[in-house]
């Protein structure tokens, strides 16, 4: 009998069956990602229209100008000083008519998001940790400042700028904060603005003007199956993409009696070429296009790296950092053959993210801190469909 709890204890450790309580599987986040990726599309929104506003601003001002120097050039020649036919107008006369008129649809989607973010803020604090929640609250407040700087006028065009790029600054330091503890996937970013962009577009169109969200509380299990169903679509529409591309190939083939031509290394394959290419040729290619591409790529990456690591410290820094990813991105973007892979959607997504990357650094350079976070927000939208584009190929940009 002495010997009886021994041998028990042995014989559940052998079998596994551990006597201390298993941790329990961490949380499904499905609120959260989702109010990340509103609050950055929010931003973005509010970045653009600050920066539309500050260019009608500029195109006014021009315009008063080009009429007072006419008026002035007709006085000197003896035809006398005509008075306007309409005063001039402040810089915030004209930005309060843009925000009250063209950029209302924009100032709808916001207020939108505004309603859809205070339904999923209680979700995020009950699902995620507290240093998430947290996290992701302080980028909410940041957000909300940008768009509020965004709304107000100011009594000239460089105030209203210098008063968004203090904010934008805010916001990319909340944003630092966020991704030092969590980041959204690309899949999951493109599931909520599939979601939320249509909620967005109704309140453009005035489609709905409601105060509320109206949006149905969903459960966790059926918040889980409906992103299941979604990316089943997903999967669904590409492979139906696939099978029909190849049997236009095919069709192809058999009417021209030949085969279709690989590109060669290093040369761009043509349109009709990339078209013309079976799925195995295409993976084949894409291979022989991603060596090349990732030694080309390489500097860009490692500039953009550097550039992320010191973006919000002193312009010492800064700016040469800003000055070496723009070369990097150039000497990318020129390159006839690095951005242009057999795969022609993602070739379009590759070029149109570091093209948007180079406007990045050339932004940088210049000290246009909102210009810069409106191309890196850019960059980083058309980068992270480049990445679902490439996943196909066990390849990352």
């Amino acid at each position: 009998m002495k010997r009886t709890a021994p041998l028990l204890l042995a014989c559940l450790v052998a079998l596994g069956c551990d006597l201390a309580p298993k941790p329990k599987p961490s949380p499904l986040l499905t609120a959260t990602p989702e109010a990340i990726t509103l609050i950055q599309e929010t931003q973005e929104i509010c970045v653009k229209v600050a920066r539309t506003g500050a260019e009608r601003v500029r195109g006014a001002e021009d315009e008063q100008k080009r009429a007072r120097e006419e008026a002035l050039e007709a006085a000197n020649h003896g035809g006398g000083l005509k008075p306007q036919d309409t005063p001039d107008l402040s810089a915030s006369e004209i930005l309060e008519k843009y925000l009250n008129d063209e950029a209302a649809p924009e100032l709808a989607a916001v207020d939108r998001a505004a309603g859809l973010l205070r339904d999923l803020m209680p979700k995020v604090k009950d699902e995620a940790p507290p240093e998430i929640a947290q996290a992701i609250q302080s980028l909410l407040n940041s957000e909300e400042q940008v768009c509020a700087r965004a709304r107000n006028p100011q009594p000239s065009r460089l105030r209203y700028q210098e008063s968004l790029d203090y904010a934008v600054h805010d916001y990319n330091n909340a944003e630092a904060k966020l991704q030092a503890v969590y980041t959204v996937t690309a899949t999951d970013a493109q599931y909520a603005t599939n979601k939320y962009n249509p909620l967005l577009d109704e309140a453009r169109a005035g489609a709905d003007r409601s105060t509320g969200s109206g949006m149905r509380q969903l459960s966790p299990e059926e918040l889980k199956k409906q992103r299941k169903e979604w990316e089943a679509t997903q999967a669904y529409q590409q492979e139906q993409q696939a099978q029909h591309d190849a049997a236009v190939v095919r069709w192809r083939q058999r009417e021209e009696g030949k085969e279709p031509v690989l590109a060669k290394v290093g040369s761009a394959p043509s349109l009709a070429a990339k078209e013309n290419l079976s799925p195995e040729q295409r993976a084949q290619s894409m291979q022989t296009w991603y060596a090349g591409y990732t030694g080309k790529a390489g500097p860009a990456r490692a500039a953009f790296a550097t550039y992320l690591s010191v973006r919000r410290g002193s312009p010492e820094k800064v700016t040469p950092a800003c000055q070496d990813l723009l070369s990097a991105t150039t000497a990318l973007v020129d390159d006839p053959t690095a951005l242009d892979p057999p795969d022609p959607a993602a070739a379009k997504l590759l070029h149109k993210a570091y093209t948007e990357l180079q406007a990045c650094a050339q932004a940088c350079v210049s000290g246009l801190d909102a210009e810069a976070a409106f191309r890196l927000a850019s960059y980083q939208g058309a980068i992270s469909q480049a990445t679902t584009a490439l996943q196909g190929y066990g390849m990352t940009p």
